[in-house]
């Protein structure tokens, strides 16, 4: 695809750069293809504020200055843009302060408030534990992210068990929620000892389900849940066994030189690297593709994003959703949240006169600005 071309995608705002004649989107008819799936979207906030100095069980932060609940008026937008699911990513540490203990009642409380907004909207959830394989507590006086099955002085601080007793309170509080349409066992687990994540995630699939949870289970890769990765860091076939079967597998996706999401590059520069920039996206999915068809496997791109600040960027992404649609593949932009600030990334609904709104979007097919 020639680089300068570029269409809005459902659920994205993005603005043309500087100069670039702007008319007012009008939509064109779908191109045939497979039909579209649609996007969800995750809303950000209850899981901000760990780079906070002493962040850990005990200091968790305080709601509304590290970390923030969205309003109603976030989800009645997004909807009206075509939402209709919203993973909600969240802290252990903040809804289980003690390893092994109760649940915080406010923890759970603020879960349920976003659960409820959806609902309002006709919407679901789908909550996400964003801990990347850690659990944040002290050591020695100081705050330590332990990884699981990771040994401090030939002691693992933080096991299968801690992870598997979460998810079993989790789905004893949540069970049977008519807007809960699934768990996400662990955002992005990385650099975890050998098998520590299939260790993981079977224990805590088989404490929900032991709770008597039919809820849908999201269970990501290792190495970040790199789609480009997967099969080389993950096992050759399916690790959970499920008597409900309803275990959806999770792969993350950026397009920046290094996946990392962080865009520290222009577009410009990025080209200059990659002259074959233009099909990386579609490169980048094909391990977990392949790896879900050979499985026969279920599958969701938990997270994708481009900067929203650059048509270029986004003309990239129409080869790469018409991909995951042909296999059945749902996906989940990354991300909305009243709190970004700046963050090229944002796509929260917001008043800047440079982006579009996702609610301002129409969502039957592409755009075109000439």
């Amino acid at each position: 695809m020639d680089p300068v071309q570029h269409r809005h995608i459902r659920g994205l705002h993005a603005r043309a750069t500087p100069n670039h004649p702007l008319a007012r989107p009008r939509a064109l008819s779908p191109v045939p293809d497979s039909e579209p799936l649609p996007r969800w979207i995750s809303v950000a906030g209850l899981e901000f504020g760990v780079q906070s100095p002493g962040f850990c069980n005990d200091f968790p932060g305080k709601l509304g200055r590290n970390f923030f609940l969205n309003t109603r008026n976030t989800f009645e937008r997004l909807s009206e843009a075509g939402f209709t699911t919203f993973r909600i990513p969240f802290r252990w540490e903040r809804i289980q302060p003690t390893l092994g203990g109760p649940l915080d009642p406010d923890g759970v409380q603020h879960l349920r408030l976003q659960m409820n907004l959806a609902q309002r909207v006709g919407g679901s959830v789908l909550f996400d534990l964003h801990n990347y394989g850690r659990y944040t507590r002290h050591v020695d006086g100081e705050p330590i992210a332990c990884g699981l099955d990771e040994e401090f002085d030939g002691q693992v601080l933080v096991g299968p068990d801690h992870l598997a007793d979460f998810w079993s309170r989790m789905a004893h509080a949540f069970s049977g929620q008519p807007g809960v349409i699934g768990y996400g066992l662990m955002n992005e687990p990385h650099d975890l000892p050998d098998k520590a994540w299939v260790r993981a995630s079977r224990a805590a699939a088989a404490a929900i389900r032991g709770e008597g949870d039919k809820t849908r289970l999201y269970v990501a890769g290792e190495r970040w849940s790199s789609s480009p990765h997967w099969d080389l860091v993950n096992p050759s076939s399916p690790w959970i066994e499920d008597p409900e079967n309803l275990v959806t597998y999770e792969a993350h996706c950026y397009l920046d030189q290094d996946g990392s999401g962080e865009y520290h590059k222009t577009f410009e520069e990025e080209l200059e690297f990659d002259p074959g920039l233009c099909t990386r996206a579609v490169e980048r999915l094909e391990p977990f593709l392949k790896w879900l068809e050979d499985n026969n496997a279920d599958g969701l791109l938990g997270e994708f994003a481009v900067p929203v600040d650059d048509h270029r960027w986004t003309a990239l992404l129409p080869p790469m959703l018409q991909a995951l649609d042909r296999a059945g593949v749902q996906t989940a932009w990354w991300a909305a949240g009243e709190h970004w600030g700046k963050y090229t990334l944002s796509l929260q609904p917001g008043r800047d006169p440079n982006r579009v709104p996702p609610a301002e979007v129409e969502l039957l097919g592409a755009f075109d600005r000439d």
